[in-house]
């Protein structure tokens, strides 16, 4: 799936996934895209929040801005707020390096570097990415594992099955067309969170006239 992903023809302006947790919606995951002349600005927030008996025992808020210029980030910020604790961390590139700055360091990478925001397939050639949620640049191996229907809000679509390996973990599910349709990881204490999608079609395109 290489060659530059444009989100707004695969998705429209907007993503939206239901977060799960041992069947239960605990949150969810908005991707928003604008186009200016020059740039491609996608925004992202991820929130959710895990109640026992009726008490919040646990929130996690995540926002991030990034700046995509001719298929590569520029720039991004991402600000987190994990039950109560902040993070930030922001990159930007300067010179074909990403420089990385966050309350733990600094790092520097040489080249492209896909962030783990997932709408964009083009990541499923990298062997290294850049974790928004630590501001860490991790090795990572991406194979195929299957081919599965997702539920979308079209219905039942085909998507291919991808797993993260090495520094990083994850599965990520992919359309015929590129579209992110589903997602799974393990959180802190080892139960699973699954994506569902809401919205991830992209707009419905009109039939045309006989």
């Amino acid at each position: 799936m290489s060659g530059v992903v444009d989100p707004l023809a695969l998705y429209g302006d907007e993503i939206t996934f239901d977060v799960y947790r041992q069947d239960k919606q605990i949150g969810r995951h908005v991707v928003r895209f604008n186009r200016t002349e020059h740039e491609l600005l996608v925004s992202s927030r991820f929130e959710l929040s895990i109640d026992i008996f009726f008490f919040t025992v646990y929130r996690f808020l995540y926002e991030s801005e990034a700046t995509w210029r001719l298929g590569v980030v520029d720039h991004i910020n991402v600000e987190i707020e994990d039950n109560g604790e902040p993070f930030r961390f922001e990159a930007r590139r300067r010179g074909g390096v990403l420089r990385i700055q966050s309350e733990s360091g600094r790092a520097e990478f040489q080249g492209p570097l896909f962030p783990t925001n997932h709408w964009n397939s083009g990541v499923l050639d990298a062997n290294h990415v850049l974790n928004t949620l630590t501001g860490e640049v991790h090795e990572v191996r991406i194979f195929t594992d299957g081919r599965e229907l997702i539920s979308t809000e079209r219905g039942d679509i085909v998507a291919t099955k991808y797993a993260y390996s090495g520094e990083f973990e994850t599965e990520v599910w992919y359309d015929e067309q590129g579209r992110w349709v589903k997602m799974r990881f393990d959180g802190k204490d080892g139960v699973p969170i699954e994506y569902v999608c809401r919205r991830c079609q992209g707009p419905e395109m009109e039939s045309p006239q006989q």
